[in-house]
């Protein structure tokens, strides 16, 4: 039997993988010996860890009976290795989404619903939501607490890393081109990215809702216990690289002051409340989120006309605190509760 607090990390080259070899440095986490397993044209390569130069090994040749647990930060890897990963005996926390839609295996935020780790079953899958998901969730979850939820709307202002490092490169890209005086191209987008702002992300369903919206709607739903909840969202995307914002709009069952919701929010685990009159007593995606491990929440609202009515601006480092950091701490979870 492998020691249960060993764990593998697979699918390091992306965003997301990055952000997770970042996260190991800075953090303590209840890990013995932690793996860095990638596919044989990627492994090779050395990263630090805690100080200590680390070979990544390969992952068509890997012994995962040495581990506990492996945290996949590839959705295509993820999708290839999961089950001959489970058939070794180890549980699969899948970071990337890529069995986010199955009913049989648990999607867990840390801070909201770690009691769901307890579904697992036979499976021994546990997936992650989005990062919009955990960002929407963890700002929510204390005001739903205290007062319960009606409905809500939310209008997302995604970094192109949301997306992935394709649209980095291409936002990049046509800034570049029109500093420089030259044309933009389109690259990876539909239209011009650069300096604009992009209301539609991907195809829309008969509603005019694109997937990207249909699934943070029915993830937070899921998450929340609320199957009937009525949920309204609009993703944008807007020409930056990192960091993601949203505008959210509450209605809670009894009506919540803004005085307490200010009081449920500062409490909360996993979030910086900056929520001040003077100039600069707002977070931003850049100058506050960015690199940090919390949800910021500020120009929190009550609606004039309806006193169940809650606004507040929400934001976060997405690969950091919506993928990385959340994984990180589901695996710890169940090395802690459930190996």
């Amino acid at each position: 039997m492998p020691n249960t607090r060993n764990i593998a990390l697979v699918g390091l080259t992306g965003l997301a993988g990055e952000a997770l070899l970042n996260l190991l440095d800075e953090h303590e986490f209840d890990f013995e010996q932690i793996h860095l397993v990638d596919t044989e044209e990627q492994a090779g390569g050395r990263h630090m860890v805690k100080g200590h130069s680390q070979r990544v090994e390969v992952l068509e040749r890997f012994d995962f009976s040495q581990v506990a647990v492996v945290l996949f930060a590839d959705a295509w890897l993820a999708s290839d290795w999961a089950d001959r990963v489970v058939a070794a005996g180890c549980v699969v926390v899948d970071a990337c989404g890529a069995f986010r839609h199955r009913r049989d295996v648990p999607l867990v935020v840390a801070e909201v619903n770690p009691q769901a780790l307890a579904d697992m079953g036979s499976r021994r899958i546990v997936s992650c939501p989005d990062a919009q998901v955990v960002q929407t969730l963890i700002a929510l979850q204390p005001l739903v607490a205290e007062a319960g939820l009606q409905s809500l709307t939310i209008a997302t202002y995604q970094s192109m890393s949301t997306l992935g490092n394709d649209e980095v490169e291409a936002l990049a890209l046509q800034t570049g081109r029109l500093l420089n005086g030259q044309p933009a191209e389109k690259g990876a987008f539909d239209k011009q990215a650069a300096f604009n702002l992009i209301p539609r992300v991907g195809e829309l369903d008969e509603a005019g809702n694109s997937q990207l919206e249909q699934h943070l709607a029915e993830d937070v739903r899921r998450i929340l216990g609320m199957p009937q909840l009525p949920v309204s969202v609009t993703c944008v995307l807007v020409p930056t690289f990192f960091g993601t914002a949203q505008v959210m709009q509450c209605r809670t069952d009894q009506p919540l002051a803004k005085a307490r919701a200010l009081t449920l929010l500062r409490r909360a685990p996993g979030i910086k409340l900056l929520d001040k009159p003077a100039a600069g007593g707002y977070p931003t995606p850049v100058s506050d989120a960015t690199g940090s491990d919390h949800v910021w929440v500020g120009r929190v609202r009550q609606d004039d006309l309806d006193p169940a009515g809650i606004g507040m601006w929400v934001v976060s480092d997405n690969l950091r605190k919506g993928v990385a950091l959340n994984g990180l701490a589901v695996a710890q979870l169940l090395i802690k509760d459930y190996l």
